[in-house]
């Protein structure tokens, strides 16, 4: 299967045919497992979610092991390779880009949080925040652990990966953070999803590494993560706006838009030249 991932690569049409199977098929079966587990052990109803999760991504990996790669041969007619993950930080170097990037994390959804602070939290997502408070072991495996790993490898290490070997850069990150923001089936939680998915898909482009974007996912969400268990009472929907005070939120807006205009710039200039695969 490794070998196979590494030859293949999804044009525009197979990269919708694997989000559609993701949220539609996936969802059933996820949905299907956590009946049964529900039903069969309600003793263990719990951790259902550390089961159902990896489900959903069952019927995306049986298209992708019965597709023909051969669509993936370069115009020579040689076959394609190129692995998920095979990084390239140039001159920075991966542990100055990992210290770069974790305070990025914060800056960029600081400095976006207004695009997304007007929209009203849906309901289903209240209820899953008070799940995430009553199971929080399960809760922190599927969404600190599993989603990171999972979706960097779908959304980045796969699709991507292959949109970049079909289209544009600019195309192929866009697509991508399109179809990553889709997958999380509500706006509340696509736009910011959309909006993380250019910085991800940004930098693997640049860099090629699978790990960075776990990483920035790891962090995204192990922090969301920790507020919803630390803090039960606060509103679902509390932002940066309500818990910094006054002109203290402006300010720190300013560093965090400079932090991350000057993280990125030192990174467009000091990564190497990404190879590109636009045929």
């Amino acid at each position: 299967m490794k070998e196979k991932l590494n030859r293949y690569f999804p044009n525009l049409p197979e990269s919708w045919m694997l989000i559609l199977l993701l949220t539609l098929a996936g969802s059933i079966l996820g949905a299907l497992v956590n009946i049964a587990i529900s039903s069969l052990y309600p003793s263990a109803s719990a951790w259902t979610e550390i089961i159902s999760y990896p489900v959903i991504f069952i019927p995306p990996a049986i298209y992708i092991y019965f597709k023909n790669p051969s669509l993936s041969n370069d115009i020579d007619g040689q076959q394609t390779t190129l692995p998920l993950n095979a990084p390239n930080f140039g001159t920075i170097g991966a542990l100055y880009s990992f210290i770069l990037i974790l305070p990025l994390v914060f800056a960029f959804n600081y400095i976006t949080e207004p695009l997304t602070s007007w929209m009203e939290i849906p309901p289903f997502f209240e209820e899953f925040l008070k799940q995430v408070q009553e199971n929080k072991i399960s809760s922190f495996i599927s969404i600190v652990i599993f989603a990171p790993i999972l979706e960097e490898l779908f959304c980045r290490g796969i699709i991507l990966r292959g949109l970049l070997k079909h289209i544009s850069p600019a195309k192929a990150i866009v697509w991508s953070a399109l179809m990553f923001g889709i997958m999380h089936l509500n706006p509340w939680q696509a736009i910011p999803a959309f909006l993380l998915g250019l910085l991800m898909g940004w930098i693997y482009w640049k860099t090629h590494s699978l790990w960075s974007v776990i990483f920035i996912h790891f962090v995204n969400n192990g922090f969301s993560y920790l507020i919803t268990t630390m803090y039960p009472q606060l509103p679902s929907d509390t932002g940066f706006a309500d818990i910094i005070p006054g002109s203290y939120y402006y300010i720190f807006f300013a560093v965090s838009l400079i932090y991350t205009a000057i993280t990125l710039y030192l990174m467009n200039k000091y990564y190497d030249k990404p190879i590109s695969f636009e045929i």
